[in-house]
């Protein structure tokens, strides 16, 4: 189960990433159209009013969010991961901008001022986008310093394994999780887990801590 805390910063990534979009573009049109700065002709081909092109990408740019979406980049399993991350955005990046330059070609409208937008575009993307992210999940864990976002995790099992992912978890600064108790035996917590809620069954952990305060559970025994 997803914490109120993930579903809110997977909103804020949704956010960000359409800034990011429409920024990337009227970076690349500044630079292409009002810098001039081309290969050779600084001069347009196709002029079309900033406006317009800015209306354009703003109605194309929920698309991209979808193609984002599809790749994974608003789940935690991804988003968790920095250079996983990186490599999706790089890629969504690159196939978003196929998608709009189909959709200019399929709806035979003039979208790019000049042939140099897409590309300025497609660089600008990625370069926001990875800004944005870094700025987010930096922000992210200066929040966490505070006890706020934090996951809510209770852990089941005797094993070492479960021990192991108790100490991980632990410094929820670093982690992100707060680990509200651990579901062992009774003679086997207090040398491993002094400072921990421990149960002796998960009836009595959901009877203590209530299905509200768990956001997420883990059964080490599956992992043994």
């Amino acid at each position: 189960m997803k914490s109120n805390a993930s579903l809110l910063y997977s909103f804020f990534l949704v956010v960000g990433d359409f800034l990011a979009l429409v920024a990337a573009f009227v970076g690349a049109y500044i630079l292409r159209v009002n810098l001039g700065l081309g290969f050779s002709n600084p001069d347009v081909a196709n002029p079309v009013s900033a406006l317009t092109y800015l209306g354009i990408f703003a109605t194309l740019a929920p698309f991209w969010i979808l193609i984002f979406a599809l790749l994974g980049l608003y789940g935690n399993s991804i988003y968790e991961k920095r250079f996983a991350e990186a490599g999706r955005l790089f890629i969504g990046s690159f196939v978003g901008m196929l998608f709009v330059v189909g959709y200019a070609y399929a709806s035979n409208e003039i979208i790019f001022p000049a042939k140099l937008v897409p590309v300025y575009g497609f660089v600008l993307t990625f370069l926001f986008l990875l800004l944005f992210r870094n700025c987010a999940r930096l922000l992210r864990g200066l929040l966490f310093r505070y006890n706020i976002g934090l996951t809510n995790v209770l852990i089941i099992g005797d094993t070492k394994i479960a021990q192991e992912l108790v100490d991980s978890l632990i410094n929820s600064r670093l982690s992100g999780y707060r680990v509200v108790g651990v579901v062992t035996s009774k003679e086997f917590a207090p040398e491993h887990y002094p400072d921990l809620k421990v149960f002796d069954n998960f009836d009595e952990a959901i009877s203590q801590l209530g299905t509200e305060q768990i956001h997420s559970i883990v059964q080490t025994e599956l992992y043994a």
